[in-house]
């Protein structure tokens, strides 16, 4: 299902269903909501016009023509559709999963088109932005190579990160905004046993723009996307969840308080305490390779299409048997990699 269709699709089920419209029915709005750009809602609203379920007002608005307003619901269900697949989160996780074999792999792009039922166009342009972000990399006349995951790099890339982001918090202190700093604060809740923990990671990419140095963008531009990825793709314990707010709350109130030394110190310390969590979330994504290689299942795209819509541990907790169609056939690598 196309983005279009699928904007179409759930306005036409809000319609019928008499459901609340998702926002102000302008082509901004819209677009903002269903996070892309105006090309697919303007495809969606004309297709909506044409067939009689929206109208155009005075003002440039849209709204749900009249003689549907106060029509009773219809015998027939108009179900809301299912979301797009996230193409670019589904490679993702092919990607994170290869990667444990902790070797450079070069992936076969005709083979893996085929087997996701995608076009290579569509493939080449998912691989280039996960290139940009630092996931795989492009090689000039080779293709698109799988970075090996191992703990060496991950040391390596801590003991960069955190050289390089206390500079950056160096740099940034004197263009720092208070009103940023709390709201940052007020985004990371620590567990208190009257609420979940909350955390939000925005003050580390908040610090390396207000940097403005270019180099230290660049590094985390071209290394930062990877490890960022890992986490998405293992949920963390609401205790290390909790433990990294609490981190992140005394850096932003040492900070509000001008207490900068104490908050770069802080801030490395911070860094340095996420090797245990990351060594975390690679033995988690080991553990999921180990299961898909010994077992089989006859549809690779139906276990990636799944997975778009729900993480792992959702899966396991809601259904083991389900899990395992998430598994793969024991020739996968040699069929997709080279």
């Amino acid at each position: 299902m196309s983005l279009a269709n699928y904007i179409e699709r759930d306005i036409e089920s809000r319609i019928r269903n008499h459901r609340e419209l998702p926002c102000a029915m302008t082509l901004q709005c819209l677009a903002t909501h269903y996070n892309v750009s105006l090309t697919p809602v303007r495809e969606a609203t004309e297709s909506l016009l044409q067939r009689g379920l929206l109208v155009k007002m005075g003002n440039r608005r849209l709204a749900v023509s009249s003689h549907l307003a106060d029509v009773p619901l219809d015998s027939e269900d108009h179900l809301a559709p299912p979301p797009p697949i996230d193409w670019d989160q589904v490679i993702t996780r092919h990607i994170l999963l290869l990667s444990l074999r902790g070797e450079a792999i070069f992936m076969r792009e005709e083979a893996l088109a085929e087997r996701l039922e995608i076009g290579r166009t569509l493939l080449r342009q998912v691989f280039s932005r996960l290139a940009g972000a630092g996931i795989i990399d492009h090689v000039p006349r080779r293709g698109w190579r799988v970075r090996p995951l191992n703990e060496a790099d991950l040391a390596a890339y801590l003991d960069v990160r955190i050289t390089l982001e206390k500079r950056a918090l160096e740099l940034a202190i004197p263009r720092l905004v208070k009103a940023d700093l709390e709201t940052m604060l007020a985004g990371n809740l620590p567990l208190d046993g009257s609420s979940t923990p909350r955390l939000d990671n925005q003050l580390h990419q908040y610090f390396i723009e207000k940097s403005e140095n270019r180099y230290i963008r660049d590094f985390f531009a071209r290394h930062g996307g990877y490890y960022r990825a890992l986490f998405d793709y293992a949920a963390l314990g609401a205790d290390v969840i909790a433990e990294m707010a609490t981190q992140h709350r005394q850096i932003l109130s040492d900070l509000i308080k001008g207490e900068n030394e104490r908050a770069i110190s802080g801030l490395a310390e911070h860094i340095r305490s996420q090797q245990p969590a990351v060594k975390q979330v690679i033995t988690h994504l080991e553990s999921q390779a180990m299961k898909m290689e010994k077992s089989q299942s006859p549809s690779m795209i139906s276990s990636l299409r799944e997975h778009s819509r729900t993480t792992a541990s959702e899966v396991a907790e809601a259904n083991p048997a389900l899990e395992k169609s998430f598994q793969k056939s024991p020739d996968y690598q040699q069929a997709y990699t080279e």
